[in-house]
């Protein structure tokens, strides 16, 4: 399928045929993964990067100019798709370093050479997805208890509740941490 290909590939998706995308990903699956690899640095994340791009691509097909260069637009989507996950990694980094500055402001210390997420990840599964948002908008926005129970839609001593119950769940279970590794 060449460049002159594509056109007629393109109008069999936008009439409804599965198959012609299929025969679109196969062709340009190697090209937007090298991409995503090439910008992102990592396998897994270029690969979520991928397919998010031909997912994008094949939704916004309809908005596709036709006079263009599909390989080109495929790519942009690609780009833009792996820019995304760069500033969603980064906002990652920076909220679970902002978590792991306040739970050692509250006493709680990590291990020296310790990776933050190698710390936080397990320790935030651990807690309901109310005590994630919760600790999240206290320690990353800096909301106030009224705040958090205007998004939750609930009561401020409940908001209080979540939060403290997070904090408490993230202490016990940093101290558990801690003695597993003493011994």
């Amino acid at each position: 399928m060449g460049p002159t290909d594509d056109g007629q590939t393109i109008a069999r998706c936008l009439a409804g045929d599965r198959e012609a995308f299929e025969m679109i990903v196969n062709k340009y699956q190697a090209g937007v993964l090298s991409l995503a690899w090439s910008v992102l640095g990592n396998r897994a994340e270029a690969e979520d990067a991928a397919q998010e791009a031909f997912f994008r691509a094949y939704v916004s097909l309809q908005n596709f100019d036709r006079a263009k260069d599909f390989k080109n637009w495929l790519y942009a989507i690609a780009y833009k798709r792996c820019l995304d996950r760069i500033r969603k990694l980064k906002t990652e980094k920076k909220y679970r370093s902002r978590m792991a500055d306040a739970l050692v402001t509250s006493g709680l210390k990590k291990e020296p050479g310790t990776e933050e997420s190698a710390i936080l990840s397990p320790l935030l599964e651990k807690l309901t997805v109310k005590e994630r948002l919760v600790l999240s908008l206290s320690i990353n926005d800096e909301y106030t208890a009224d705040e958090i129970a205007e998004v939750l839609q609930c009561a401020v001593s409940t908001a209080r509740v979540h939060l403290f119950n997070a904090k408490r769940k993230l202490r016990k279970e940093l101290e558990r941490n801690s003695r597993v590794q003493n011994l």
